[in-house]
């Protein structure tokens, strides 16, 4: 009696595996495998931006604030976030995404260019410097002159590309009235102008957008004068080149 009871229980167990593979067969002969995966839904960005397609901006600066918890270094939202808080009249708020873009942007990029533009309508930016064309050179008598120095501004931040001064020398006073020089010159590195006839000059100059240099300075013929650029001379001291 004892033997008879395990065979029971195989002779069991063999038949409901007996009768499984006769469902099976009468259905097809194919086992069904695990249910697929429902497709993911849109993302915080798209619900975001069809949200403010819509015209719902209120809706939409919440998802993309939620998207940046997940993507703190997306430039591409915090452009999309500056523009729905400007939308809402929220300034600080859009001044501090349009900073984060044209400090972490590509250079050259579309984002980069509307953010700065708009920061420099808020009064956020100065207003870029503008440079007129160096005159065509002329014969001077006399021995000439020149001037030069580094044009530096605190430390280049890692990984950020090195930014171009660009410089206007404007003859005032002398031989030199009348008379413009301009270069461009990466931060860090040595400019100078040369050839220069003797007088008073007024040295403008800028990088980013930004006017950081106004200053007054005699040549005297056959002189070398050396006047390097940094915040303690600048106009501008305060101005952040990477913002």
């Amino acid at each position: 009696m004892a033997t008879s009871r395990p065979l029971m229980v195989v002779a069991s167990a063999v038949g409901v595996a007996l009768l499984v593979l006769i469902v099976v067969l009468r259905g097809g002969g194919v086992v069904p495998g695990p249910p697929r995966p429902e497709p993911a839904g849109p993302s915080l960005a798209e619900q975001a931006a069809a949200l403010a397609a819509r015209g719902d901006d209120e809706g939409a600066w919440g998802l993309y604030h939620q998207a940046l918890q997940a993507a703190p270094e997306d430039v591409s939202l915090w452009y999309a976030l500056g523009v729905t808080l400007s939308r809402l009249d929220r300034r600080p708020e859009t001044a501090e995404a349009f900073q984060y873009v044209v400090r972490r942007g590509r250079a050259d990029s579309e984002e980069v260019r509307l953010a700065r533009g708009w920061l420099v309508s808020a009064g956020v930016l100065a207003e870029p410097v503008a440079f007129t064309p160096a005159a065509e050179p002329v014969e001077v008598t006399g021995d000439k002159a020149a001037v030069q120095g580094r044009a530096t501004w605190g430390e280049l931040e890692p990984g950020r590309p090195v930014l171009k001064v660009q410089l206007l020398l404007e003859g005032l006073e002398g031989a030199a009235q009348g008379r413009r020089f301009a270069t461009r010159v990466p931060l860090g590195q040595t400019y100078r102008f040369e050839r220069l006839p003797a007088g008073i000059y007024r040295l403008i100059g800028g990088a980013a957008g930004q006017r950081l240099w106004d200053l007054t300075l005699a040549v005297d013929d056959g002189k070398a004068v050396v006047l390097d650029l940094s915040p303690d001379n600048s106009s501008n001291p305060t101005a952040a080149l990477y913002l």
